[in-house]
């Protein structure tokens, strides 16, 4: 079967380039696979990704005019908006310094789809942490509510500190599949995230589940049981990660006997924080819902179940 390639523009902002690394060192498919068109019909040809591509400069820039059709963009890292965009430059049009706020909005208009990778580009992530000095927001609030690609979907919001690779190259093969018109759309939740990746919570797939169920939580690490009292957000927070692993599919944050940190929440880091408990106080005694409740965890107490840990938050920030 021949294959036709579909073009990726990939540019960052305001980030570590986690996300990219996080991507590159991708397994099942990994992105050489990706680009040789080892699995027809998918063949992406990356257009541009100022990390790993060839061209520096002015050269490099200069490829962001002759655009590809159709494309996919990709968007790592926040967007800093305060003094127009001024605190992320990232390139020059006639001897003039061009944002990061520009470009987004310029090729988010021309793009089949756009994938926001990693919480800085879907939520804004640590840098529109408080007091956030650069105005940074994700690609969402700054191409606005009603903005749609033009094959119709909002942004499809890929958030992780950083994400896994496979919820990357997913969404990127499902995309494309769906710009040739081989799938349907993906189905996204409330927050415009893939359901494929963050259809559950951390907390169901935690292999320490069933000690929150009996009410056993860990008072300091090493301790058999959950790890809610040490700062585990993983029954608020939204990802495959206990059940998809990571590494090579060798671990995972939960399994390590480390907490979950919420890296995919829209309110990370500052609803999040401080990532481990390790208070000044004693922090306020969580009780459990009844065994019976836990049963019907999946059945519709699930939200009702988060929006409690999520009280028991707050007031466990107040401890410090």
């Amino acid at each position: 079967m021949e294959t036709e390639e579909t073009s990726v523009v990939w540019i960052q902002g305001q980030g570590c380039s986690g996300c990219s690394i996080s991507f590159l060192l991708g397994e099942h498919p990994d992105i050489l696979e990706l680009v040789t068109g080892e699995f027809p019909p998918i063949k992406v040809k990356v257009h541009y990704h100022p990390t790993i591509m060839t061209e520096w400069g002015d050269t490099a820039f200069k490829k962001l005019e002759k655009l590809p059709e159709p494309f996919v963009l990709v968007i790592e890292g926040s967007i800093p908006t305060k003094d127009n965009g001024t605190y992320c430059l990232v390139g020059e049009k006639n001897g003039d310094p061009v944002t990061f706020l520009e470009v987004v909005k310029e090729l988010a208009n021309k793009a089949s789809a756009v994938v926001a990778v990693g919480t800085c580009a879907t939520f804004g992530g640590i840098p529109a942490g408080k007091p956030n000095p650069t105005g940074a927001k994700g690609v969402s609030e700054v191409l606005g509510k009603e903005y749609k690609s033009l094959l119709g979907l909002p942004v499809v919001n890929v958030p992780g500190c950083p994400p896994h690779p496979d919820w990357v190259s997913g969404t990127l093969v499902h995309l494309i599949l769906a710009v040739k018109g081989i799938l349907p759309l993906p189905q996204l939740d409330e927050y415009q995230r893939p359901l494929e990746f963050f259809g559950k919570s951390v907390h169901e797939n935690c292999p320490l589940a069933g000690f929150f169920t009996e009410g056993t939580f860990a008072k300091k690490f090493g301790e058999e049981g959950c790890t809610l009292l040490l700062g585990c957000k993983g029954p608020v927070t939204r990802g495959d990660c206990p059940a998809r692993k990571w590494n090579g599919k060798v671990n995972a944050c939960t399994i390590s006997g480390s907490v979950c940190i919420g890296c995919t929440d829209p309110e990370f880091p500052d609803a999040m924080s401080p990532l481990i408990y390790y208070p000044a106080k004693p922090i306020p005694e969580f009780i459990p819902p009844s065994t019976m409740a836990i049963l019907l965890y999946g059945y519709g107490l699930k939200g009702e179940l988060e929006k409690r840990i999520k009280e028991w938050m707050k007031l466990a920030r107040g401890s410090y």
